[in-house]
Protein backbone atom coordinates (compact mmCIF):
# COMPACT_ATOMS: atom_id res chain seq x y z
CA UNK A 1 0.00 0.00 0.00
CA UNK A 2 2.80 2.16 0.69
CA UNK A 3 4.47 1.78 -2.42
CA UNK A 4 1.38 2.36 -4.27
CA UNK A 5 1.23 5.89 -2.31
CA UNK A 6 4.71 6.67 -3.09
CA UNK A 7 3.93 5.94 -6.62
CA UNK A 8 0.88 7.99 -6.99
CA UNK A 9 2.81 10.95 -5.28
CA UNK A 10 5.93 10.65 -7.56
CA UNK A 11 3.39 10.84 -10.37
CA UNK A 12 1.64 13.71 -9.34
CA UNK A 13 5.19 15.22 -8.64
CA UNK A 14 6.05 14.39 -12.02
CA UNK A 15 2.82 16.29 -13.61
CA UNK A 16 3.37 19.31 -11.41
CA UNK A 17 6.91 19.99 -12.75
CA UNK A 18 5.72 18.84 -16.22
CA UNK A 19 3.09 21.63 -15.70
CA UNK A 20 5.96 24.34 -14.29
CA UNK A 21 8.36 23.56 -17.05
CA UNK A 22 5.62 24.56 -19.20
CA UNK A 23 5.14 27.97 -17.85
CA UNK A 24 7.38 30.23 -19.50
CA UNK A 25 8.97 33.58 -18.98
CA UNK A 26 9.21 36.29 -21.48
CA UNK A 27 10.75 39.80 -21.62
CA UNK A 28 8.99 42.72 -22.69
CA UNK A 29 10.16 45.96 -23.57
CA UNK A 30 9.73 49.35 -25.36
CA UNK A 31 12.40 51.82 -26.72
CA UNK A 32 11.90 54.47 -28.85
CA UNK A 33 15.38 55.02 -30.33
CA UNK A 34 15.37 58.66 -31.97
CA UNK A 35 15.18 59.33 -35.56
CA UNK A 36 16.49 55.85 -36.03
CA UNK A 37 16.47 56.04 -40.15
CA UNK A 38 17.78 58.45 -43.20
CA UNK A 39 15.88 61.12 -41.84
CA UNK A 40 18.66 64.20 -41.61
CA UNK A 41 18.85 64.18 -38.07
CA UNK A 42 19.67 60.50 -37.69
CA UNK A 43 23.70 62.11 -37.51
CA UNK A 44 24.26 59.08 -35.98
CA UNK A 45 28.10 57.10 -36.87
CA UNK A 46 29.38 53.45 -36.87
CA UNK A 47 30.47 53.82 -33.40
CA UNK A 48 26.94 55.28 -32.24
CA UNK A 49 25.52 51.93 -34.13
CA UNK A 50 28.14 50.20 -31.77
CA UNK A 51 27.01 51.42 -28.59
CA UNK A 52 23.34 51.14 -29.56
CA UNK A 53 23.83 47.53 -30.36
CA UNK A 54 25.75 47.02 -26.90
CA UNK A 55 22.57 48.78 -24.88
CA UNK A 56 20.12 46.32 -27.13
CA UNK A 57 22.69 43.20 -25.98
CA UNK A 58 22.24 44.37 -22.13
CA UNK A 59 18.43 44.74 -22.63
CA UNK A 60 17.85 41.46 -23.93
CA UNK A 61 14.23 41.21 -24.61
CA UNK A 62 12.14 38.77 -26.14
CA UNK A 63 9.60 40.93 -27.57
CA UNK A 64 10.31 44.66 -28.08
CA UNK A 65 8.10 47.75 -28.88
CA UNK A 66 9.87 50.33 -31.01
CA UNK A 67 9.32 53.87 -32.17
CA UNK A 68 10.78 55.88 -34.15
CA UNK A 69 12.39 53.48 -36.16
CA UNK A 70 11.92 53.35 -39.99
CA UNK A 71 12.25 50.06 -40.43
CA UNK A 72 13.33 46.26 -40.26
CA UNK A 73 16.92 47.08 -42.18
CA UNK A 74 17.48 49.82 -39.42
CA UNK A 75 16.34 47.93 -36.49
CA UNK A 76 18.80 45.37 -37.59
CA UNK A 77 21.88 47.94 -37.12
CA UNK A 78 20.92 47.79 -33.55
CA UNK A 79 19.38 44.25 -32.72
CA UNK A 80 20.85 42.02 -35.12
CA UNK A 81 19.54 39.35 -37.44
CA UNK A 82 18.21 37.31 -33.91
CA UNK A 83 14.74 38.74 -34.29
CA UNK A 84 12.15 38.87 -36.87
CA UNK A 85 10.45 42.30 -37.53
CA UNK A 86 6.85 43.90 -38.12
CA UNK A 87 6.67 47.64 -39.21
CA UNK A 88 4.22 49.98 -40.10
CA UNK A 89 3.99 51.24 -43.55
CA UNK A 90 3.08 54.81 -43.50
CA UNK A 91 5.45 56.63 -45.47
CA UNK A 92 7.19 58.69 -42.34
CA UNK A 93 10.59 57.52 -40.86
CA UNK A 94 8.96 57.18 -37.02
CA UNK A 95 7.45 54.21 -37.83
CA UNK A 96 6.48 51.87 -35.10
CA UNK A 97 7.94 48.13 -35.40
CA UNK A 98 7.58 45.28 -33.20
CA UNK A 99 10.52 43.08 -32.71
CA UNK A 100 9.73 39.35 -31.87
CA UNK A 101 13.24 36.94 -30.65
CA UNK A 102 12.97 34.03 -33.66
CA UNK A 103 14.19 31.73 -30.92
CA UNK A 104 10.95 31.94 -28.87
CA UNK A 105 9.00 29.62 -31.24
CA UNK A 106 6.31 31.96 -31.08
CA UNK A 107 3.86 31.99 -34.17
CA UNK A 108 3.24 36.06 -34.73
CA UNK A 109 0.42 37.84 -36.51
CA UNK A 110 1.02 41.54 -37.00
CA UNK A 111 -0.91 44.06 -38.64
CA UNK A 112 -1.15 48.01 -38.60
CA UNK A 113 -3.81 49.67 -36.50
CA UNK A 114 -4.44 52.73 -38.57
CA UNK A 115 -7.68 54.35 -36.53
CA UNK A 116 -5.00 55.89 -34.53
CA UNK A 117 -3.47 57.55 -37.16
CA UNK A 118 -6.00 61.26 -36.67
CA UNK A 119 -3.98 63.28 -39.15
CA UNK A 120 -0.75 63.14 -39.73
CA UNK A 121 0.42 60.78 -36.45
CA UNK A 122 1.99 57.33 -36.52
CA UNK A 123 -0.02 54.08 -36.72
CA UNK A 124 -0.17 50.96 -34.31
CA UNK A 125 1.08 47.56 -34.72
CA UNK A 126 -1.43 45.09 -33.02
CA UNK A 127 0.36 41.98 -32.83
CA UNK A 128 -0.87 38.52 -31.29
CA UNK A 129 1.93 35.92 -30.27
CA UNK A 130 0.79 32.18 -29.64
CA UNK A 131 1.99 28.87 -29.34
CA UNK A 132 0.08 25.97 -28.54
CA UNK A 133 -2.67 27.25 -25.80
CA UNK A 134 -0.55 30.46 -24.93
CA UNK A 135 -1.35 33.02 -26.26
CA UNK A 136 -0.71 36.75 -25.63
CA UNK A 137 -2.25 40.62 -27.84
CA UNK A 138 -0.21 43.27 -27.81
CA UNK A 139 -0.67 46.86 -29.33
CA UNK A 140 2.46 48.70 -29.86
CA UNK A 141 1.84 52.88 -29.86
CA UNK A 142 3.63 55.81 -30.12
CA UNK A 143 0.93 58.25 -29.42
CA UNK A 144 1.16 62.31 -30.71
CA UNK A 145 3.55 64.48 -29.07
CA UNK A 146 3.53 67.68 -26.82
CA UNK A 147 0.28 67.23 -24.65
CA UNK A 148 2.06 65.68 -21.68
CA UNK A 149 -0.10 66.58 -18.79
CA UNK A 150 -2.80 69.10 -20.44
CA UNK A 151 -6.89 68.00 -19.80
CA UNK A 152 -8.38 66.72 -23.51
CA UNK A 153 -11.88 67.44 -22.68
CA UNK A 154 -13.00 69.89 -25.72
CA UNK A 155 -13.89 72.71 -23.64
CA UNK A 156 -10.49 72.72 -22.14
CA UNK A 157 -8.69 72.19 -25.58
CA UNK A 158 -10.83 74.91 -26.95
CA UNK A 159 -9.77 77.47 -24.81
CA UNK A 160 -6.10 76.95 -24.97
CA UNK A 161 -4.44 79.81 -26.26
CA UNK A 162 -3.03 79.64 -29.62
CA UNK A 163 -1.63 83.34 -30.36
CA UNK A 164 2.58 81.87 -30.67
CA UNK A 165 3.57 79.27 -32.56
CA UNK A 166 4.30 77.55 -29.70
CA UNK A 167 0.81 77.93 -28.24
CA UNK A 168 -0.26 76.60 -31.47
CA UNK A 169 1.52 73.59 -31.67
CA UNK A 170 0.78 72.51 -28.04
CA UNK A 171 -2.55 72.97 -28.43
CA UNK A 172 -2.62 71.27 -32.16
CA UNK A 173 -0.90 68.03 -30.39
CA UNK A 174 -3.69 67.67 -27.54
CA UNK A 175 -6.47 68.11 -29.78
CA UNK A 176 -4.54 64.89 -31.87
CA UNK A 177 -3.80 63.39 -28.38
CA UNK A 178 -7.72 63.62 -27.59
CA UNK A 179 -8.83 62.06 -30.56
CA UNK A 180 -6.50 59.42 -30.28
CA UNK A 181 -8.39 58.24 -27.45
CA UNK A 182 -10.93 56.73 -28.83
CA UNK A 183 -10.01 54.10 -31.28
CA UNK A 184 -7.13 53.29 -28.28
CA UNK A 185 -10.26 52.41 -26.24
CA UNK A 186 -11.86 50.45 -29.32
CA UNK A 187 -8.71 48.45 -29.37
CA UNK A 188 -8.67 47.71 -25.84
CA UNK A 189 -12.28 46.91 -25.82
CA UNK A 190 -12.73 44.72 -28.48
CA UNK A 191 -9.36 43.05 -26.37
CA UNK A 192 -11.09 42.93 -23.67
CA UNK A 193 -14.41 41.78 -24.34
CA UNK A 194 -12.59 38.65 -26.09
CA UNK A 195 -10.81 37.97 -22.63
CA UNK A 196 -7.66 37.20 -23.50
CA UNK A 197 -4.22 38.79 -22.14
CA UNK A 198 -3.00 41.68 -23.47
CA UNK A 199 -0.70 44.76 -22.97
CA UNK A 200 -0.88 48.19 -24.77
CA UNK A 201 3.05 49.45 -24.64
CA UNK A 202 5.34 51.84 -26.14
CA UNK A 203 5.81 56.28 -26.36
CA UNK A 204 2.19 57.47 -25.27
CA UNK A 205 3.77 61.11 -25.03
CA UNK A 206 1.63 61.19 -21.61
CA UNK A 207 2.73 61.24 -18.04
CA UNK A 208 -0.08 58.97 -16.79
CA UNK A 209 1.64 60.09 -13.00
CA UNK A 210 0.76 63.65 -13.37
CA UNK A 211 -3.14 62.37 -14.54
CA UNK A 212 -3.47 60.38 -11.52
CA UNK A 213 -1.94 63.03 -9.32
CA UNK A 214 -4.38 66.04 -10.85
CA UNK A 215 -7.61 63.21 -10.43
CA UNK A 216 -8.85 64.11 -13.45
CA UNK A 217 -12.09 63.22 -14.54
CA UNK A 218 -12.36 60.26 -17.83
CA UNK A 219 -12.86 63.37 -20.06
CA UNK A 220 -10.12 64.74 -19.14
CA UNK A 221 -7.51 62.66 -18.34
CA UNK A 222 -5.65 59.74 -21.14
CA UNK A 223 -5.30 57.13 -17.95
CA UNK A 224 -8.69 57.87 -16.71
CA UNK A 225 -10.19 57.56 -20.30
CA UNK A 226 -8.43 54.35 -20.98
CA UNK A 227 -8.54 52.48 -17.21
CA UNK A 228 -12.25 50.87 -16.24
CA UNK A 229 -13.62 48.04 -14.49
CA UNK A 230 -13.73 44.73 -14.78
CA UNK A 231 -11.82 43.14 -17.99
CA UNK A 232 -10.89 46.95 -18.41
CA UNK A 233 -9.06 47.64 -15.47
CA UNK A 234 -5.66 48.55 -16.55
CA UNK A 235 -2.36 48.56 -14.52
CA UNK A 236 1.21 49.85 -15.38
CA UNK A 237 4.00 50.44 -13.15
CA UNK A 238 5.27 53.25 -14.60
CA UNK A 239 2.05 55.12 -12.17
CA UNK A 240 4.07 55.09 -9.47
CA UNK A 241 7.84 55.29 -10.55
CA UNK A 242 9.95 57.65 -11.16
CA UNK A 243 12.50 57.77 -14.50
CA UNK A 244 15.89 57.73 -14.08
CA UNK A 245 16.66 57.95 -17.61
CA UNK A 246 19.32 60.76 -18.10
CA UNK A 247 19.57 61.71 -14.69
CA UNK A 248 16.20 61.92 -14.51
CA UNK A 249 15.87 65.26 -15.49
CA UNK A 250 11.82 64.12 -16.30
CA UNK A 251 10.91 62.37 -13.89
CA UNK A 252 7.61 61.32 -15.02
CA UNK A 253 7.38 57.95 -17.46
CA UNK A 254 5.80 58.70 -20.76
CA UNK A 255 6.51 55.26 -21.91
CA UNK A 256 4.41 52.81 -20.58
CA UNK A 257 3.51 48.94 -20.38
CA UNK A 258 0.21 48.50 -19.49
CA UNK A 259 -1.54 45.64 -18.40
CA UNK A 260 -5.16 44.21 -18.41
CA UNK A 261 -5.97 41.93 -15.40
CA UNK A 262 -5.49 38.68 -17.49
CA UNK A 263 -1.81 40.00 -18.35
CA UNK A 264 -1.41 41.26 -15.04
CA UNK A 265 -1.81 37.67 -13.54
CA UNK A 266 0.89 36.57 -15.38
CA UNK A 267 3.43 39.60 -14.95
CA UNK A 268 6.76 38.58 -13.10
CA UNK A 269 6.16 40.46 -9.48
CA UNK A 270 9.04 43.05 -9.33
CA UNK A 271 10.07 42.70 -12.88
CA UNK A 272 9.65 46.27 -14.20
CA UNK A 273 12.94 47.81 -15.34
CA UNK A 274 14.64 50.48 -17.09
CA UNK A 275 17.94 50.65 -18.66
CA UNK A 276 19.74 53.68 -17.76
CA UNK A 277 22.87 54.38 -19.43
CA UNK A 278 26.05 54.61 -18.40
CA UNK A 279 27.09 57.87 -19.63
CA UNK A 280 26.63 61.41 -18.23
CA UNK A 281 24.21 63.55 -20.45
CA UNK A 282 24.79 65.24 -23.26
CA UNK A 283 22.78 66.67 -25.86
CA UNK A 284 24.83 65.18 -28.53
CA UNK A 285 24.57 61.86 -26.68
CA UNK A 286 20.72 61.85 -26.08
CA UNK A 287 20.65 62.30 -29.82
CA UNK A 288 23.21 59.77 -30.87
CA UNK A 289 21.76 57.34 -28.31
CA UNK A 290 18.04 58.32 -27.28
CA UNK A 291 16.31 60.60 -25.17
CA UNK A 292 14.43 57.96 -24.28
CA UNK A 293 15.80 54.69 -21.96
CA UNK A 294 14.15 51.49 -22.80
CA UNK A 295 11.41 50.14 -20.28
CA UNK A 296 11.21 46.16 -20.10
CA UNK A 297 9.20 44.02 -18.04
CA UNK A 298 8.59 39.94 -17.79
CA UNK A 299 5.81 37.60 -17.80
CA UNK A 300 4.74 34.24 -17.24
CA UNK A 301 2.75 32.39 -20.13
Amino acid sequence: MKKAVLSLGMAISTLFHAGAVQAEELKFASWNIAWLGSHEYNERKDKDYRQLAHYAKKLDADVIALQEVEDENWARKVFGDDYDYYFSTKDWVQRVGVAVRKSTGYAVKAKEYKALDVGRVRNGMDVTLSKGDKKIQLLAVHLKSGCFDSPLDEKSVSAMPSTSEKEARRKEACEKLSKQISPLENWIDQRAAEQVPFIVLGDFNRRFSRDIALNYPENKGLWQALDDEGAEDLWTPTATADSACWGGYYKDYIDHIVFNPEAKKRYVKGSFDQLVFDEKYSRELSQTLSDHCPVSVKINL
